[in-house]
Order: structure tokens, then C-alpha cells, then sequence
């Protein structure tokens, strides 16, 4: 009996110290700092879109112009985005997006290039490509090519948008629109 007791009052006595008490005054930081886990919860780092992605256009209009656009995400150029929330950092990629617009009057070739930042004279280096699409209706009413392009910082409403116009000879004019 004398063993059992003394068996029930060490067992008490281990689970009445295992709660946790010298926890109680410490933040979370703090304990995974002690066990060399802050490193792995401090940061998180995501890329938007995480994989390739391409989209191609074929759009032939009634004037005789035909306009092809692939759009494909560059896996090497991406804008960061870091902010803090609850002690993580969080780091966003936005990838650039590029786009080879191709058109051609009548069957011919007036006009070949590649729409990146660069292109629109963005030089700062916090935008990235969101869209870029044919104007059909303006480009039906003028003879001309209206290709609408914009750019957006992420996370924000500062996104201005171009019109790139093509004329029947190749020449073409950028117009920043807002």
C-alpha cells in the first residue's frame, strides 16, 4: 500500500508540473526563437502567378488588318512586395507579363514587337503588365490598329493605361491614357 501511495503522489507530481507555467509569461516568438524554429514562420514567400502562363490571340478585323497577341509570364523579372502581419513577413512576387503583338494589313507585315515596361516607357520598376487587349470597334472606325494596354503597382489603384494606335504604313504612336 505504502508503494502505491508513494507511486500516486510521484505521478501527481509530474503531471501538476507539466503545465506549461514557465511558458505562460513568454510570447510565441519568443519560444520558437528558443527552439530554432522562428526562421521557418518568420517569412513567407509567394509568387503570383506561381506557374508559366501564355495566352494567344488571333483576331482578323474587316479592314484587312490581322493582330496576333501571346501573352506569357516572364519566370525571371518580378516585382516584391513586402509587408508584416502577426511578426511573419510576407514577400509577394508579381511577375511581369510580356506580350509579341504581330499585325498585318492585307497579308503583310506592317509591325512586329514585344509590349513589355520597357516598350511603354515605364521605367519605374514597381509595375507590372496586367492587360492588354484590341480596341475593335476604334480600330474598325479609324483604318487603324487601337491596342489598350495597362500596368498596375500591385496591391494598388495606380494602374495607367495606353493606347498604342498602328497605322496602315507601321507607324505607330503610344498615348497614356490615365
Amino acid at each position: 500500500m505504502n508503494k502505491f501511495a508513494f507511486l500516486l503522489f510521484a505521478l501527481i507530481l509530474v503531471l501538476l508540473s507539466c503545465d506549461g507555467r514557465h511558458h505562460v509569461n513568454k510570447k510565441p516568438r519568443d519560444i520558437l526563437i528558443e527552439k530554432n524554429l522562428y526562421q521557418s514562420f518568420a517569412e513567407q514567400t509567394q509568387y503570383f502567378p506561381e506557374s508559366y502562363t501564355e495566352t494567344s490571340t488571333d483576331t482578323i478585323l474587316s479592314n484587312g488588318y490581322r493582330v496576333t497577341i501571346k501573352s506569357y509570364t516572364d519566370m525571371t523579372k518580378a516585382v516584391l512586395q513586402s509587408f508584416e502581419e502577426d511578426y511573419i513577413t510576407n514577400n509577394n512576387y508579381y511577375r511581369e507579363f510580356v506580350s509579341e503583338i504581330e499585325v498585318f494589313k492585307d497579308d503583310r507585315p506592317i509591325f512586329k514587337q514585344v509590349i513589355d515596361d520597357n516598350f511603354l516607357s515605364e521605367k519605374v520598376s514597381d509595375y507590372v503588365s496586367t492587360e492588354i487587349y484590341i480596341d475593335q470597334q476604334k480600330s474598325l472606325e479609324t483604318n487603324t490598329v487601337h491596342i489598350i494596354a495597362s500596368q498596375c503597382i500591385p496591391r494598388s489603384k495606380n494602374c495607367p493605361t495606353y493606347n498604342l494606335t498602328i497605322e496602315a504604313n507601321g507607324d505607330y504612336n503610344i498615348t497614356k491614357q490615365s
